[in-house]
């Protein structure tokens, strides 16, 4: 038989009202009754009602978050960030996957404000269409997005470097002497992709330098894609002595399209990708790529998500974490000096 208040209230003999307010961290309760309560609480498997708690209360300590791709461990790692801060916090989350769909992100979103959750944590799809950002102005909960923004909503977001770590990227092979540089890109609908592009073109733009859009390959991000689209560039004979890859998962994927074709890397292709993955620096040869600080996005939209729900009215703003170059095996220009895999 479930344990209720009153099967607490008839073992202790206090009132139902007094095992409640112990319950729900009533501060005016005595020290000594507390302990009773709760130590009797425990022995009989008690177990709250966040059902009707929420009913009682404004808040039910409860956030919903977005995620964008489920086969993507990067999203993973910044949802462990997020799962990590909501505990400190005390709250619960409900988790949803989009797959990059709008439509799907917005039916996510209206199953978890049913659910009366406190605020969201969104990767949204790139989709600044008018009814799409209505959709948000509408939204009766503070949220926050992580890692992504939207056109005219920027001010939601937690970002990560997205224009500085590519145009590092292509200094770098650009200072390389590299002359055709292969670009698997990332697809259109996530604003990470038009952020890469724009630190690409900087970096060719800074030495005077056309970019050549045939060496330009818009993909989804998978690792097939990877895979493909280098073996594509090779069949057309697109001649290039460097690819740079919207993640690490893409590079995994070309890395294995170099290696059947007989390409070492890096003596004859250098590999950089994107994230810094744990997988990367097990990978053969171990993956140059960009640390993007995965975990603190998620702790960080977290914690700023939590200051909204405290206080509707605090404005927002954006926040823009550093990323980083780090150089391990199939980059060759510092490999040496960087053995360790650190700038």
């Amino acid at each position: 038989m479930r344990t209720t208040l009153k099967t607490i209230a008839d073992a202790t003999g206090f009132s139902i009202n007094t095992v409640s307010r112990v319950l729900r961290n009533d501060s005016r309760i005595s020290a000594g009754t507390s302990r009773i309560i709760r130590e009797k609480a425990d022995e009989l498997g008690y177990i709250p009602d966040a059902v009707a708690s929420s009913m009682r209360s404004p808040r039910t300590k409860t956030i919903g978050v977005v995620s964008a791709d489920s086969s993507n461990p990067f999203f993973s790692e910044v949802i462990k960030g997020i799962s990590e801060k909501a505990e400190e916090l005390g709250y619960q989350m409900l988790i949803g996957n989009t797959e990059e769909h709008a439509e799907k992100e917005e039916h996510l979103i209206r199953l978890f404000l049913s659910r009366k959750v406190d605020g969201l944590i969104i990767m949204p799809s790139y989709d600044s269409s008018a009814s799409h950002l209505a959709f948000y102005a509408s939204l009766p909960v503070p949220f926050i997005f992580a890692g992504r923004y939207l056109d005219g909503l920027e001010s939601h977001s937690v970002l990560h470097g997205d224009v500085e770590g590519e145009r590092e990227v292509f200094r770098y092979l650009l200072s390389r002497g590299h002359e055709r540089i292969l670009y698997l890109s990332g697809p259109p609908c996530v604003s990470n992709t038009a952020d890469r592009d724009r630190g690409m073109a900087e970096a060719y733009a800074e030495r005077g330098l056309a970019v050549d859009e045939r060496l330009i390959l818009h993909l989804p991000g998978h690792m097939e894609d990877g895979y493909q689209a280098v073996n594509s560039a090779i069949n057309k004979g697109l001649g290039f002595t460097a690819v740079a890859c919207f993640n690490d998962i893409v590079a995994m994927g070309a890395l294995k399209g170099l290696a059947e074709n007989d390409l070492s890397v890096p003596d004859d292709a250098e590999v950089i990708g994107y994230d810094n993955l744990m997988f990367s620096q097990f990978m053969a040869p171990a993956l140059s790529t960009v640390d993007v600080p995965k975990h603190k996005l998620g702790y960080t939209a977290m914690d700023i998500l939590r200051r909204h729900i405290d206080d509707p009215s605090l404005a927002y703003e954006t926040e823009n974490l550093p990323v980083r170059l780090i150089f391990r095996d199939s980059t060759a220009g510092r490999m040496k000096r960087n053995k360790g895999g650190k700038t």
